[in-house]
């Protein structure tokens, strides 16, 4: 299907999707196409979870990906800082059991210097502790688990970001480098020995200016300095190659990685 040559109306579109509450709402189903990894949340997951008694899922968002892994150990805890999502993650995991807390994460991966106080958790609470594009402390990890307890995380990597700030013409930010060796780096140093993980960038694709627009208000964090007055110019010339092309792509950089507690 050719795509629509109606650029003020598309732009209009993607900024008036409500990205907040429901986190990937930007996204767009059928016009925002992410790139897939080898793999999926699931199957890196479920296999550490066989015989756990207690679960943290670490910035659980609207608790759809916890919701996939279940059944849940018998202790299952989330958290989520967020505000607008939190009562959705309330609607989707409480009356399946899980206990959703509310409190800040951890600084971003590649900050210079961590900020943030600890999780509000007793040391070695939980066998299993998942953690889906979120940011961790790995120290702070490392004093929740139990001995023998696994760590498992999905991370979207610093090339994706500098790809879609390509797009608009804009300069990495300064804390581009995270990669799944950067990760392995990190959870090493903080004690704690690496199972597995594998790390891959595929191609993401936009079939319209309104769902490229939409995704990019849905990750704040990588173009803060977004303003579609003063990138119309150049969200014209994106609109015209999705005109032209039937789309514009950028990358999606995923790593996993599993470590644990000896």
């Amino acid at each position: 299907m050719p795509a629509r040559d109606d650029f003020a109306e598309l732009l209009d579109e993607g900024l008036a999707v409500d990205v907040e509450a429901h986190w990937g709402a930007g996204f767009l189903d059928g016009r925002c196409l992410p790139g897939q990894p080898a793999w999926t949340w699931p199957e890196v997951t479920r296999p550490y979870l066989d015989g756990a008694e207690r679960l943290l899922d670490m910035g659980t968002g609207d608790g759809s990906q916890l919701r996939a892994l279940g059944p849940w150990p018998l202790c299952t805890i989330a958290y989520e800082e967020w505000w607008p999502t939190v009562p959705t993650a309330a609607e989707t995991l409480r009356p399946h059991g899980a206990h959703l807390v509310v409190c800040l994460g951890a600084d971003d991966n590649t900050a210079s210097v961590r900020t943030r106080p600890g999780l509000p958790f007793a040391s070695e609470s939980f066998d299993v502790i998942v953690n889906r594009h979120e940011a961790f402390d790995p120290r702070d990890v490392r004093r929740l688990l139990r001995p023998g307890g696994a760590f498992v995380t999905q991370q979207v990597g610093g090339d994706e970001e500098s790809g879609l700030r390509a797009l608009l013409g804009l300069a990495p930010q300064v804390h581009a480098d995270w990669t799944l060796a950067v990760a392995r780096s990190q959870l090493g140093g903080a004690g704690m020995s690496l199972v597995d993980g594998a790390e891959e960038r595929v191609p993401t694709r936009f079939t319209d200016i309104a769902a490229f627009v939409a995704y990019v208000r849905s990750v704040p964090w990588s173009v803060p300095e977004f303003d579609p007055a003063a990138m119309r110019n150049r969200l014209a010339a994106l609109h015209e190659r999705c005109v032209r092309d039937g789309g514009i792509e950028t990358v999606s950089h995923r790593f996993w990685i599993a470590a644990r507690v000896d």
